[in-house]
């Protein structure tokens, strides 16, 4: 129970900023490894986009599936979740969350690479506690909001680095489709009951 408490926290800890370029709607798969410590546990985190809306799904082998609705327009989201006990949407406020429970700093680099036959910008981020620096890089035409970590970089990460309670994570962009996807996708299912995050803790924790 525990841990996956922790994996509620951890995907609820994403901050939104304003959008500074045009809205951008998509598809974006990302895929990860652990890092630190260095190991089989892998992930990825596919994200639906359509302007003021996301959806991102996450696989993992260590933490299963897991899908996240925000509306970015109103600072607000929805966590899906299958329990034994039923179907929840919890509430999530995106103005009092952050990225990471790891307090970081970053800077902006000269240079570049081609991620996906588009040009990624550098950035070094350093986190409060890790003995290293590490090389970010960023898509400048494509608000970070969209991403599903470090939402208020100047622009949408695509080759990044994320610590949890359970190592560092190593992400990359794998695949970005420009489309338009239905507003269904964006919808919470009819099936999931919308609660906050106490009532849930609660559900959870009834005998």
């Amino acid at each position: 129970m525990k841990v996956f408490l922790l994996s509620v926290t951890l995907i609820c800890a994403t901050a939104v900023s304003a959008q500074k370029t045009k809205p951008f709607s998509g598809e974006l798969l990302f895929s990860a490894i652990r890092v630190i410590p260095m190991d089989s546990i892998q992930a990825r985190v596919l994200i639906y986009a359509k302007d003021s809306l996301t959806k991102v799904i996450t696989f993992s082998t260590q933490m299963g599936k897991q899908e996240m609705i925000k509306h970015l327009g109103v600072q607000r989201a929805f966590l899906l979740i299958e329990t034994a006990r039923g179907n929840f949407a919890v509430k999530t406020d995106l103005s009092t969350s952050r990225d990471t429970t790891f307090r970081y700093s970053f800077k902006k680099l000269v240079g570049s690479k081609k991620i996906l036959g588009k040009k990624a910008k550098k950035l070094q981020v350093h986190f409060q506690g890790i003995d290293k620096d590490f090389t970010f890089y960023y898509y400048k035409n494509i608000p970070a909001t969209y991403g599903s970590a470090f939402t208020s970089f100047p622009g949408l990460v695509v080759d990044y680095f994320l610590p949890t309670d359970q190592g560092v994570y190593h992400y990359t962009l794998t695949e970005l489709t420009p489309k338009d996807p239905p507003l269904t996708v964006f919808m919470v299912p009819e099936n999931f009951k919308r609660v906050t995050l106490e009532e849930f803790m609660d559900a959870m924790t009834k005998p």
